[in-house]
C-alpha cells in the first residue's frame, strides 16, 4: 500500500460514496478493514458493525481509533470464521479492497453468502483489467485484477443477484497504466506524491467517470443474496 493513501481523504469519501446508498438498513461484517478508513463511515450508516482483519495489530488499531463509538465490534479473523463471529448472520457484507487479496476468492464469496441474511447485500470494490497488472499489484499482494462481465459471473455463482456494478476512477486506469510501462514501485516516493496530488484533484476528475464509463481502475459491485 503506498503511504499517501492513508491520508487520501477525497478518495476515502468517493470509493465510500460509490456503494454507501446500496447498504442494507442493520448491520455490516466489514472483511479486510486494514487501514480502517472506510470502518467510521459505515459505523454512521449502521446499528451495528462487526470490523475484521487478519492481522491483530490492525485490528487493535481500528478499536482504539472508533473506541468512542458504540454500535463496532472489533474481530480478529481469517476472511470470515463463523465461530469469530458474536451473531450468526449481518445484512450487509463488505470488501473493499479485499478479494483480489484472497487465492479462493470464489470461496469467499460463497462464505459471504453464507453470513448474510435472505436478501442481504454483499458490497465489493475491486481492482479491474487483468491488463494493467504491474509490479505495484505484486507488491500490495494482489492475486488477480477482474474484468468486469468475469466478477459479475462469478458472484452470481456464489449465490447472489447483481444489483448494479460499474467501473471505477476513469482517470486512474490511465495512471496505474503510465506507472505499469514506469515499472513504478507501489510505495515509491513518485507513487506517493501522484497520489497525494490526484487526491486533491479528485472533486474534478472524478466527473470524467460519466465521460469515460467503460474504463477504470476499479469495479464497484452490489449484490444481493438469492433467497
Amino acid at each position: 500500500m503506498s503511504d499517501a493513501i492513508r491520508t487520501a481523504h477525497h478518495y476515502h469519501d468517493w470509493v465510500f460514496s460509490s456503494f454507501a446508498d446500496h447498504l442494507r438498513s442493520g448491520s455490516a461484517l466489514e472483511v479486510g478493514s486494514g487501514h480502517g478508513k472506510y470502518s467510521r463511515k459505515l459505523a454512521g450508516r449502521l446499528d451495528h458493525l462487526y470490523v475484521s482483519d487478519i492481522d491483530p495489530r490492525a485490528v487493535e488499531a481500528i478499536s482504539s481509533e472508533l473506541s468512542d463509538l458504540g454500535n463496532v465490534t472489533c474481530i480478529t479473523m481469517t476472511g470470515i470464521e463463523p465461530a469469530a463471529m458474536p451473531v450468526s448472520a449481518v445484512d450487509n457484507v463488505v470488501l473493499v479492497n479485499l478479494l483480489e487479496h484472497i487465492e479462493d476468492d470464489r470461496g469467499m464469496l460463497g462464505d459471504c453468502c453464507d453470513i448474510l441474511r435472505p436478501q442481504g447485500r454483499l458490497l465489493l470494490f475491486v481492482p479491474a483489467f487483468p491488463a494493467l497488472f504491474s509490479v505495484m499489484d505484486d507488491e500490495a499482494g494482489h492475486h488477480r485484477r477482474y474484468r468486469r462481465a468475469a466478477l459479475r459471473r462469478l458472484v452470481e455463482a456464489a449465490g447472489f443477484r447483481v444489483v448494479t456494478d460499474r467501473m471505477f476512477n476513469a482517470v486512474g486506469f490511465f495512471g496505474w497504466y503510465a506507472n505499469k510501462l514506469l515499472g513504478s514501485n507501489v510505495n515509491s516516493g513518485t507513487t506517493n506524491a501522484q497520489v497525494g496530488l490526484y487526491n486533491q484533484l479528485i472533486p474534478v476528475l472524478k466527473h470524467a467517470d460519466r465521460l469515460l464509463p467503460f474504463v477504470g481502475q476499479s469495479i464497484v459491485l452490489v449484490g444481493e443474496k438469492r433467497s
